[in-house]
């Protein structure tokens, strides 16, 4: 729909991440530093510390580390909340990004997270995730940590000067509902690929015990 994000063949307007983000303060936010998470200030139950695991494998499912109301209270600036986007900035992930869910616990991202919110007048989350994963973005990314031992998300001076293409909101929100249909059905073939692989597996068990398949039972299959 978009043509290559670097080159621009369709001319789109292309905008930097300030430009686009919501003019909140802290709408565009690295993790804080790594001594302000000690394991020794983690409590059992609390304010979720979001993880590289959660923008890695767009699964928010797990909740390891919490922190207390205090801590909460002082890394405030690092708060996360449902609709932000995530992104990955260490190891050989980098990049990875993903949207923090509606019914996602209140929490603080780590040292290891970028946290954007970004203006929906302007720019889908869901068209912004499809161009920030493409492989020519990707390697502006990777480009700046070339040749070192780890890739590192490269500093906020040199994200923030990267120009994005800019389509008008509406196709952005277009794809996002082609998306979404998509997706449905993915999930539908993957449903009905399980329900194969479970009649193909109850077949080869039935076969190895050497019961043979009599036309009634091949009919009621």
């Amino acid at each position: 729909m978009f043509g290559d994000p670097i080159t621009n063949p369709k001319n789109w307007v292309k905008l930097t991440l300030p430009e686009f983000s919501s003019k909140d303060k802290y709408s565009i936010k690295r993790g804080p530093f790594g001594g302000a998470l000690k394991k020794e200030i983690f409590v059992k139950e609390g304010y979720l510390v979001y993880e590289q695991y959660h923008a890695i494998n767009d699964d928010f499912s797990m909740e390891r580390y919490f922190i207390d109301e205090k801590k909460f209270e002082e890394l405030k600036a690092f708060e996360v909340k449902p609709k932000d986007l995530i992104i990955s900035c260490s190891g050989v992930t980098l990049g990875r990004i993903a949207e923090i869910p509606l019914n996602a616990p209140k929490g603080i991202i780590n040292q290891a997270l970028l946290k954007l919110t970004l203006d929906s007048n302007k720019m889908n989350n869901t068209f912004f995730k499809f161009l920030f994963r493409h492989p020519n973005i990707q390697d502006i990314l990777f480009g700046f940590s070339r040749g070192s031992g780890i890739p590192n998300f490269p500093p906020m001076s040199e994200v923030k000067s990267i120009e994005f293409i800019c389509p008008p909101i509406e196709l952005q929100n277009d794809f996002e509902k082609k998306v979404n249909i998509i997706l449905q059905k993915k999930t539908a073939f993957e449903k009905g690929l399980n329900k194969v692989e479970y009649f193909f597996s109850s077949i080869m068990q039935q076969s190895f015990k050497g019961e043979l398949f009599t036309k009634e039972k091949v009919t009621s299959l």
